[in-house]
Parts: structure tokens; C-alpha cells; sequence
């Protein structure tokens, strides 16, 4: 039934069943390569770097206040309050680069895509639940980019626009991570023919 070649989890088939109308049926699904997406874990070059600093910083910060004995007294509070306090933003900041990649994975766990005979559909199954369609006759030109394994991302103009600015916009409908996106792109093709 799906063209993926691993079936998509029981929880996730279910949920993307869900969301069929009548006469619809499921020609082609599957999840997203959590390694194949692009952000990965090159962000952690930066992260762990900026992470250390700010926490070496955050260290610097509270030895005056830890020997307050040594800090004159409008240094107790320059160092000892303020100094610290600055570093908390730049800490927290270096944790949530730190935890993005590892977020994205478990969001591509909860990710399904599925093209049917009427639509293309991008299924987010998390906490919140996300769904994404674009029906085939609105499909416009496709951008496909292949790894050497054969997966890759398509990138799918849906429609275009003139903002408020008088500037041209274009809305795209993507796929990332997508196993074999080169049949992907063949299917949707003949369906959007037929």
C-alpha cells in the first residue's frame, strides 16, 4: 500500500488515516530522516563552544561573591549581582541550541508524509497536533535536492502572491528528509496527470 520502505508506525498510520476523506487513498507515505534533515547537529560547533564560555563566564562571575572578603564594597554588587545575572540569558541561550537537534529528531519521530490520490499531506502527531495539504492541482513547480543514498527534500511552489509591500511571494510546501524523493516526485507527477 505505502511506497516507504519502512511502514510508518502503528500510532502514526493511524493518525494519518484519520485525516482521509471519503474515496481517499494512500498512495505513497513515509517519516523524515532525522540525519538527513539539514540544522542536525552542526549547530552543536557552535553550541558547545558558546555553552562553555557562558558557564566559565557565570563561574568568574560568583567567585567575588562566594570570597566577598577580597571584593570592595561597590564591587560586591556589581559582581556579585549584576555579572551573573547578565550571564543567565547567554547560558539558557547556549541550552536551547544545545537541545534543538535533539528536539528536531524527536519531532521527526511524530512526522509522517503521505501523498493520496487527491493530496499531498505533511502530518505532525506531537503534543500538538499539525496538519499540512496541498491538493495535487495545486502543485506548481518542484525543486528536488538528492542525497547520494537517494533521499533528499522537495520543495513544492503552491501558489504566489503581491504582499502589502508590492513584493512577489511565493508559498512553498516542503518535504525534508524524505527516503527515495526522486520516486516521490515521479508519483506525484502521475497523479497530478491523471
Amino acid at each position: 500500500m505505502t511506497g516507504s520502505s519502512i511502514p510508518l508506525p502503528f500510532a502514526l498510520d493511524q493518525s494519518l488515516r484519520r485525516e482521509l476523506v471519503a474515496g481517499e487513498r494512500i498512495l505513497w507515505s513515509a517519516q523524515p530522516r532525522a540525519g538527513r534533515l539539514k540544522a542536525g547537529f552542526g549547530i552543536w560547533l557552535f553550541a558547545i563552544p558558546w555553552t562553555v564560555f557562558s558557564l566559565f563566564w557565570e563561574m568568574m562571575a560568583f567567585l567575588p561573591w562566594l570570597d566577598s572578603t577580597k571584593a570592595p564594597d561597590g564591587m560586591k554588587w556589581t559582581f556579585g549581582i549584576a555579572m551573573p545575572l547578565f550571564g543567565l540569558p547567554f547560558i539558557l541561550i547556549g541550552f536551547a541550541m544545545l537541545w534543538s537537534p535533539i528536539r528536531d529528531m524527536r519531532k521527526t519521530n511524530a512526522t509522517a508524509y503521505a501523498l493520496t490520490n487527491r493530496r499531498l499531506i505533511h502530518l505532525y502527531d506531537g503534543k500538538k497536533r499539525e496538519v499540512n495539504s496541498v491538493l495535487l492541482d495545486q502543485i506548481g513547480p518542484m525543486n528536488r535536492s538528492e542525497n547520494a543514498d537517494g533521499s533528499g527534500h522537495l520543495r513544492i511552489q503552491t501558489h504566489s502572491h503581491v504582499d502589502s509591500d508590492g513584493d512577489r511571494t511565493t508559498e512553498k510546501f516542503q518535504l525534508l528528509g524524505i527516503p527515495d524523493v526522486a520516486r516521490l516526485e515521479r508519483l506525484i507527477l502521475e497523479n497530478r496527470r491523471a
